[in-house]
């Protein structure tokens, strides 16, 4: 009577390939932690700009600082209006703002070290906030 099975080296070449498909598997994972990150980022810094920002204008133009919100009054009220994203190294402040557009709001230390970076605003333009990839020193639209 004859037998079907595995043979020893059978077993050995399929224990080969699935480790080496599980090593490829974990690479690609683990960039796309990475990439989530960022997506989830850029996708704060948008809600800055389009909801936060323009509020923290009109509030600055209602309180007298004409458009200006690099004021520490605001920065104890962030949390009222969005919902910040775990993970960051300081408080986010509004004292950073600057009229180049490169004060740091707020720093995320993960993986890549990001940087939430902030325009002041004037009596005729809302601020404006923008990801910066501080590893890799750009901007990131």
């Amino acid at each position: 009577m004859r037998r079907s099975a595995f043979t020893i080296i059978e077993l050995i070449f399929v224990i080969f390939l699935l480790g080496v498909l599980s090593a490829v598997a974990i690479v690609k994972m683990g960039g796309m932690s990475d990439r989530a990150q960022q997506v989830q980022l850029k996708a704060f810094v948008g809600t800055l700009n389009r909801t936060s920002g323009a509020g923290f204008w009109f509030r600055s133009m209602e309180d007298g600082h004409d458009g200006n919100i690099s004021n520490s009054t605001y920065n104890a009220t962030i949390d009222q209006y969005i919902e910040l994203i775990a993970g960051y190294d300081n408080g986010p402040s509004f004292e950073n703002c600057n009229a180049i557009g490169n004060g740091v709001f707020l720093t995320y230390p993960f993986t890549v070290n990001y940087e939430v970076h902030c325009k002041n605003g004037s009596r005729s333009e809302s601020p404006r906030f923008r990801l910066y990839d501080a590893t890799n020193s750009q901007y990131i639209d």
